[in-house]
């Protein structure tokens, strides 16, 4: 599940951007949160990025490869466990993902 987070980062985070890996207690629970920046998302693309299959044209790219099932088997894997799965970009510029577990 980090694996494919991270990884997504690597791929979608222009040069020089910037990737923030953060764990916290938070009560009883554990929250993982993925920050990192992103050439453009837009709100529609924020909504659909754990559809099975979703690419945004623009991801579609040789350097970017893969396949669009990343999110969905990341997600899967935080339902499995009980958990949430959050994604939002706040500028269009950057995104982060916050799992609570």
């Amino acid at each position: 599940m980090v694996s494919l987070l991270l990884d997504n980062a690597v791929k979608y985070s222009p040069e020089q951007g910037l990737i923030c890996v953060t764990l916290q207690k938070k009560g009883k629970k554990a929250v993982l949160t993925i920050y990192n920046t992103v050439e453009e998302i837009e709100k529609g693309d924020q909504e659909r990025l754990f559809e099975r299959f979703y690419r945004r044209d623009a991801s579609r790219n040789s350097r970017t490869g893969g396949s669009g099932i990343g999110l969905s088997i990341v997600k899967g894997i935080v339902n499995a466990h009980r958990g949430k799965i959050t994604a939002e970009s706040r500028d269009g510029r950057s995104i982060e993902f916050r799992i609570v577990l």
